[in-house]
């Protein structure tokens, strides 16, 4: 087998998705939003010559995940807690007879699908890591083409040294390691600030964001809540005129 790619999602139930942006938007919309990431970002993967898994955090609902599309196969996440749980995604994976395995999440539906290429491409090299860095401190991306379990031992998360932690264990292995470029999760207001920047000039992937915030009720409430909670934020990173990612 070549690739497998897996999204690490959870089910969008209102109250539990997205929570750090429900000083701007309710809970119901904050999952209306977060839907509308995974939507793109199975659109988007589904574009890649990988089979593409969707992992998503216990319980599963019984009526399984509205939309899926048919070539997504859907699995529970195993473990307690992020680590075990990707470390038990990435050996049920490659035991399946995958040559390549990269793990996604799915809060930043605007990452480029060049960056998810990139990272396919530095793991057909044998023994391989590749990692993708957020603007925050964690990761939006870790690929293996062998089993490194020693990544997710005794490993914390939800802090800002997660990347960095990663990246010090993954120079501990034999692997050839490949860092790509940064990019940023949507998790803050301010990060759906810029989100919603960006979404004016480019990212035509992201067509169920785009059709969520297009419903001017919504469009007024993120322009408006945003504008108030970010005033005088602005976002560290900026995409050059004219800069186009695929």
């Amino acid at each position: 087998m070549d690739a497998a790619l897996l999204v690490f999602a959870k089910v969008p139930r209102p109250g539990q998705v997205k929570t750090r942006l429900t000083p701007v938007l309710s809970p119901s919309e904050a999952a209306r939003l977060y839907t509308a990431f995974l939507r793109d970002t199975l659109r988007q993967v589904a574009r890649l010559e990988v089979d593409v898994r969707l992992y998503v955090a216990p319980p599963l609902p019984d009526e399984g995940i509205a939309g899926l599309p048919a070539e997504v196969s859907l699995h529970e996440q195993e473990g307690d807690g992020l680590g075990p749980r990707m470390k038990q995604a990435f050996a049920d994976t490659l035991e399946d007879g995958y040559d390549r395995a990269i793990v996604m999440g799915s809060d930043h539906p605007t990452l480029p699908r060049a960056f998810l290429r990139q990272a396919d491409r530095a793991l057909h090299a044998p023994r391989s890591l590749c990692l993708g860095p957020t603007e925050d401190g964690g990761f939006y991306l870790l690929g293996m083409s062998a089993f490194y379990p020693q990544l997710f031992d005794d490993m914390s998360y939800s802090h800002s040294q997660v990347f960095a932690d990663t990246l010090a264990r993954a120079g501990r292995t034999d692997a050839n390691l490949t860092v790509l470029p940064q990019w940023y999760d949507v998790d803050t207001p301010q990060d759906l600030h810029r989100m919603l920047a960006d979404l004016e000039e480019r990212f035509p992937w992201c067509a169920s964001v785009k059709q969520l915030t297009a419903d001017l009720r919504v469009w007024n409430r993120f322009q408006n809540l945003v504008r108030c909670v970010v005033t005088s934020v602005r976002p560290p990173f900026t995409h050059k005129s004219g800069t186009h990612h695929d």
